[in-house]
């Protein structure tokens, strides 16, 4: 009987379950969806939502927290700064599970794991600015005639 026991060991040792969990959370985080067998998939989403939800809440131990698991500084920061926008709504259920039918290689029973809100794309845009006319030498001689003219006139008057 399974009384009291947690979590899915996949035929792995510790270690290489340990390091599969790390490496499926990686690529969610950076593809924001992965294809892989219900089974990780199952086992990877409760990582996923427990990392965003130390990236919602700050603070220097959740950051430490998390990197420590993802080990990329980059990817750390990354989801730091995201979070706060694109599940800033949601308290939990960040991921979902589509089941998508056997893969053709064994037969295994493949699911889509994947965020249920888009990215939220920023950009920033730059204060419209007078553009400057380009000065050929036509235009400079028309100018300089032009004053010119305008210097003889204003004599004459």
């Amino acid at each position: 009987m399974r009384h009291s026991v947690f979590g899915r060991k996949l035929s792995r040792t510790n270690d290489e379950r340990k390091r599969l969990f790390t490496g499926l959370v990686r690529d969610m985080l950076l593809r924001d969806r992965i294809v892989t067998s219900i089974a990780k998939a199952k086992a990877a989403a409760p990582i996923v939502e427990k990392l965003i939800t130390k990236a919602k809440a700050g603070g220097e131990v959740n950051r430490r927290q998390v990197e420590a698991f993802l080990s990329d500084r980059f990817l750390t920061t990354r989801l730091f700064e995201e979070t706060k926008t694109r599940f800033g709504s949601r308290t939990s259920g960040y991921t979902r599970i589509t089941k998508l039918g056997k893969r053709m290689g064994d037969s295994t029973d493949t699911a889509l794991l994947s965020f249920v809100d888009e990215r939220v794309k920023t950009e920033v845009v730059a204060p419209a600015t007078a553009k400057k006319e380009k000065v050929t030498k036509e235009k400079a001689v028309k100018k300089v005639a032009e004053k010119k003219v305008a210097k003889k006139t204003a004599k004459k008057a």
